[in-house]
């Protein structure tokens, strides 16, 4: 027997141990949104957990990697065991490599593209009939500016391009069942995994100055534009791609 469904939506994040996905989660617990988390970071996951558990949420957690063709057979069982199923899919995971076109190996070249367009399509396959019985289902697909393709990163641009039109098919195909899909692409994003890399994150705040906004974004403020289209509020928007970046695509 399934377990009863809970009071507010249900929402399944992925990549949720830290940055963008951490951001969203805690957005969503703060809204009262039990959560199913899912990452391969298991230390990571359980601070993530925690800091939402303190804002009252019901959260579940789930250690997988996206790459296993079972995970999201696996992800889809344990949201219905917590709380009968799914309304919110957030399809935040992603990896990334820098190198030029002959650096990238078929084994990067696959396990990027792998972990930030294929699961997600895995997973929102699998899920597609829970967020079908769910009033109001919605996905929000976490793509990038990068979509634009830049030197250096042509698995990540492919990978978050292929999302973004991942995004729209979605939208025609589920719509009739009740479905919104919508993505964030955000621009540079002061986070960890961009501070771990110093030339970049140099790079970053250089070009960031240059923006209409003048500065770095936070990941909280992605995470708002993820809530607000994963939410009610957003009842007629799908099929859409919101750039939270600052000004950088206002050409």
């Amino acid at each position: 027997m399934s377990a009863p469904v809970p009071n507010g939506r249900p929402a399944v994040v992925t990549g949720a141990a830290r940055g963008i996905g951490l951001a969203v989660a805690a957005r969503l617990a703060a809204q009262g949104a039990p959560l199913l988390l899912v990452d391969r970071d298991a230390p990571g996951l359980l601070e993530s957990a925690r800091l939402c558990r303190k804002a009252g949420a019901p959260v579940e957690m789930l250690v997988a990697d996206l790459r296993d063709r079972a995970s999201p057979s696996r992800i889809a069982d344990a949201a219905r065991r917590a709380y009968g199923g799914v309304a919110v899919l957030i399809n935040n995971a992603g990896i990334e490599f820098r190198g030029d076109i002959q650096a990238h190996d078929d084994d990067t070249w696959d396990r990027v593209l792998d972990v930030n367009l294929s699961a997600a399509f895995r997973l929102t396959r699998a899920l597609a009939d829970d967020l079908a019985d769910a009033p109001g289902g919605a996905i929000v697909n976490l793509a990038s500016v990068a979509i634009v393709g830049f030197a250096g990163q042509a698995a990540y641009d492919a990978s978050k391009g292929g999302l973004a039109t991942l995004t729209r098919s979605l939208a025609v195909e589920l719509g009739p069942r009740g479905v919104r899909a919508n993505a964030v692409a955000p621009g540079f994003i002061d986070t960890q995994m961009l501070r771990d890399t110093p030339d970049l994150a140099g790079m970053a705040e250089r070009f960031a100055r240059t923006l209409p906004a003048g500065r770095l974004g936070t990941a909280a403020e992605v995470a708002s534009a993820v809530a607000w289209l994963a939410s009610p509020r957003a009842s007629y928007v799908t099929g859409h791609t919101l750039f939270v970046d600052g000004g950088w695509m206002r050409r």
